[in-house]
């Protein structure tokens, strides 16, 4: 079958691999009908992530709409024909930290991620044609009728995490909010908190296509921290009273410190980006002396979220898929990555269709 293989940094290339098989009899073998690129995919795009991957063997994605080809003999409820999606990681469903919420971190399947690397289970990407789903009936979910393809796409990760970065945000009507990157997840965040009555809703980043969209979307001011001194221009825009909650959406070191110093005194700051710095060095000191509240959700638990994103897409609440900009066929994976990494022609979400 075609899939999307990672041979270096900046090389992603559509290339034969042997068809999935079913191996365990809680298997199920999906056909993917949809498939994307998250941001987290980047960093091992750009190479940062070569200590857990093998050049020309990963396959990568994570995010699917799918149908079921095949079903091992202990699956239960799924069969054949069913329009499904699954969440980013692997989980079991019993054991002590799937029963405690925290799925992403499951003993049993050893916090393995579709499309990450040996050192996340080995797992098949679903920038594929079919994708192997372990732990079937624990995990995987039937996409409703009413969602269509493209909104179902958001299911597997950036949707439950918007609802996590909203959640640990505690956002309250009146609230001064900053949004600190406004890729798609930061969008998605964007328009849930616009929803909670904010008195300023402020967004944050450097493409100026992200920023007219965040604008569209319902941000009352949008800042290009390329261009201006972000953190006087939040201290003018709040009155020197800073932001009440910082939602913290670009997952890199320096963004985070920027965080920091934008959260009030007893402010919030909700961070779901993917840290992959092992040594970056932030002021403990501010944190104790503002008597910050930090919750980080980056490795979400994005199954214990799917049925809230999903309800909110049914009632009309948001629709993820306005966030699409591109089309890409599998064999254009190269052309997508690309797109996607130098945020180039307008980028936003890649749409791909083996």
């Amino acid at each position: 079958m075609k899939a999307a293989i990672y041979y270096g940094a900046g090389d992603v290339r559509c290339g034969e691999v042997p068809d999935p098989k079913i191996q365990e009899p809680t298997d199920v073998i999906l056909r993917t009908r949809t498939t994307s690129i998250c941001g987290s995919d980047l960093y091992i795009y750009n190479g940062q992530m070569d200590t857990i991957v093998k050049k020309g063997h990963t396959t990568l994605g994570h995010e699917i709409v799918g149908v079921v080809e095949e079903v091992g003999k202990e699956v239960t409820r799924f069969k054949k024909g069913d329009r499904v999606t699954f969440p980013y990681s692997v989980s079991c469903g019993y054991c002590y930290f799937c029963r405690l919420g925290q799925t992403a971190h499951c003993s049993t399947s050893q916090k393995a991620i579709y499309g990450y690397g040996v050192a996340f289970g080995d797992l098949g990407g679903s920038q594929a044609q079919y994708v192997r789903v372990p732990m079937a009936d624990a995990h995987l979910e039937h996409v409703p009728e009413s969602i269509s393809d493209e909104q179902g796409l958001f299911l597997s990760c950036n949707l439950p995490a918007a609802l996590f970065a909203i959640e640990s945000g505690q956002i309250q009507p009146g609230d001064q909010v900053v949004v600190l990157g406004c890729g798609p997840t930061g969008l998605l965040v964007l328009q849930l908190a616009a929803q909670l009555s904010p008195a300023k809703l402020i967004a944050i980043d450097a493409i100026p296509h992200r920023l007219e969209r965040a604008r569209e979307l319902g941000a009352t001011h949008v800042l290009n921290f390329e261009k201006e001194n972000v953190v006087e221009r939040v201290m003018e825009l709040t009155e020197g009273r800073w932001a009440d909650v910082v939602l913290e959406v670009a997952g890199q070191g320096p963004a985070f410190k920027t965080a920091l110093s934008l959260a009030r005194p007893g402010g919030t700051i909700s961070g779901i980006g993917v840290y992959v710095e092992q040594d970056f060095g932030v002021s403990l000191f501010d944190m104790y002396f503002k008597n910050l509240t930090i919750r980080l959700n980056g490795f979400a638990n994005a199954k214990t979220r799917m049925w809230r994103a999903a309800q909110l897409i049914e009632r009309g609440k948001i629709d993820p898929s306005r966030l699409l900009s591109h089309t890409f066929s599998l064999e254009e994976v190269d052309k997508a990555y690309k797109t996607f990494a130098t945020r180039s022609d307008g980028a936003l979400k890649m749409l791909i269709r083996p």
